[in-house]
């Protein structure tokens, strides 16, 4: 059983890319895509009910995130390159993906990039920001302006979202208020609310200045033109979706099972009654 604490790989550029893994693995093995903001203790809440499903589950952190270093042209490409070297290190010659929330843009891409070595790919509550004809309409006023100001200019998103990395306090509160009062509840309830404190505690670990440049870039890149196609995905494709997400709105659940062929017949879009924006990270390995 391996101890989900903080790993660390050097790559070959020399940055540090810090990564949680843990569980036994007899099961399967997942790299998952944390979201933004998020952090390798996303999933802390859940390492006990994966450990006994027989799940390994390997987490890293984007560049500016937890322990990881800044990357200045850091892009998707970059970042399936960084999870082959991961997988690499580990050992991994085949293994399944998942995301959560703009994380999944994330994992569609290394899915994409990373070929017959993806065997399962799995996202939840993921936005599909250029596929959609009106994105903003589906999504709270935080997460749309958010979209809008990184198409625009995510230099100024990174300098008026430092009023928010200030303090883990503060952007948890301000995604708890966008989020609705019933998932501000749910994220309130132990072991949630300490896996979500000290998930957003790690992603603000370097700073307000790296951690918002973090955030403005992956906001860009999940908002504008992705540079793969997901209907090139080809291998069993899982969506699920909270209906009660105030985050994203379900419409963008429609829009990517309507871009996405290889969705798992029967589960493929799941949709889960009223559950929220994060309720749904309990439901990706279910």
């Amino acid at each position: 059983m391996r101890d989900p604490a903080t790993q660390h790989l050097t790559l070959t550029d020399g940055r540090n890319l810090s990564y949680s893994d843990s569980g036994t693995g007899e099961h399967g093995t997942w790299i998952h895509c944390h979201g933004i903001p998020g952090s390798r203790y996303e999933l802390n809440h859940l390492n006990e009910e994966l450990r006994r499903a027989g799940l390994r589950i390997i987490v890293p952190d984007r560049p500016g995130y937890g322990d990881s270093t800044p990357h200045p042209h850091y892009g998707f490409a970059q970042h399936s390159a960084d999870l082959r070297q991961l997988a690499d290190y580990l050992g991994l010659q085949r293994f399944s993906v998942s995301g959560f929330s703009g994380g999944g843009v994330f994992a569609m891409a290394t899915a994409h990039d990373l070929g017959e070595r993806v065997a399962r790919l799995t996202i939840a509550a993921t936005p599909a920001v250029p596929v959609m004809n009106s994105p903003f309409d589906y999504a709270s006023e935080l997460t749309a302006n958010a979209w809008q100001a990184a198409l625009s200019n995510p230099e100024t998103l990174a300098l008026e979202l430092q009023a928010l990395t200030e303090s883990a306090e503060g952007l948890s509160h301000a995604l708890k208020d966008a989020a609705g009062p019933d998932e501000a509840r749910h994220l309130s309830a132990d072991p949630l609310k300490q896996a979500f404190a000290a998930s957003i505690g790690a992603a603000l670990a370097q700073g307000p200045v790296h951690s918002a440049t973090a955030m403005a870039r992956d906001s860009a890149l999940i908002a504008n033109r992705w540079p793969f196609s997901p209907a090139h995905l080809t291998l069993p494709v899982r969506i699920i979706h909270g209906g009660g997400d105030k985050l994203v709105d379900q419409q963008h659940r429609h829009a990517l099972l309507d871009h996405i062929p290889g969705s798992v017949a029967g589960t493929g879009g799941d949709l889960l009654d009223s559950a929220g924006h994060y309720a749904v990270l309990s439901y990706i390995w279910a």
